[in-house]
């Protein structure tokens, strides 16, 4: 994951810092309520109370900060997704266990962080760096997720466990970034509720798992 100093001009003063870290704590805050491309930059500073002279002081424009928030999100996304594991690893036994837990727990947390991520995501397909650094730390929390999966791997049926996991969890995020509208099509919530759609995922990810392809 980049630094913010790879997007901005970090201040080293504690003044200046505080500054900086309002910025980006009302550029989340803003995030939250609505997408990227409904935001502008006075807003931002109206919130953080921070003049724009300031702000252009630190980066050049809204496209830079927003990457300057990303790195700042994904590193407390990644600490979440690490508490996760940990929870998960302390109080799930066995696979059948083990399922359930990770797909509500990965799901939940993408559906708790939903809001941010889906201008993250969007804004990503064209912008080089923060599409690079979503990609990467999705990499990074689905092994954390994949790990605790092959933990089971002496119940798991299926011949190739790693891929087993591995593409299972991707069509669990696909169908959970969809749901949520984590993509550029929409929201799909209105093929019924999240716990069913949990649900659901649970018992198809185990039933795979414990699946002998014949071929």
């Amino acid at each position: 994951m980049p630094s913010i100093s790879t997007h901005a001009r970090v201040p080293k003063q504690g003044r200046s810092r505080q500054s900086f870290e309002r910025i980006i704590e009302a550029t989340i805050e803003l995030l939250r309520e609505r997408a990227y491309d409904q935001i502008t930059l006075a807003e931002i500073c109206q919130r953080s109370g921070v003049s724009t002279g300031s702000l252009y002081g630190r980066v050049d424009g809204k496209d830079e900060l927003l990457r300057v928030v990303q790195v700042r999100y994904l590193e407390r996304l990644g600490e979440q997704f690490t508490a996760e594991s940990t929870r998960i690893a302390a109080e799930a036994r066995g696979l059948e266990q083990m399922v359930p837990a990770v797909v509500s727990g990965f799901g939940n947390l993408l559906r708790d962080n939903a809001s941010v991520l889906r201008s993250f995501m969007l804004r990503g397909s064209v912008d080089a760096a923060i599409g690079a650094a979503g990609k990467k730390s999705a990499l990074e929390n689905n092994a954390k997720l994949n790990k605790l999966l092959l933990s089971c791997r002496d119940e798991i049926r299926h011949p190739d466990p790693e891929r087993a996991v591995e593409t299972g969890m991707l069509l669990i995020y696909a169908t959970q970034a969809r749901f949520l509208g984590l993509d550029s099509i929409g929201r799909l919530d209105e093929a019924g509720s999240w716990n069913q759609l949990l649900g659901d995922l649970s018992d198809m990810m185990l039933a795979f798992l414990l699946f002998v392809p014949k071929r």
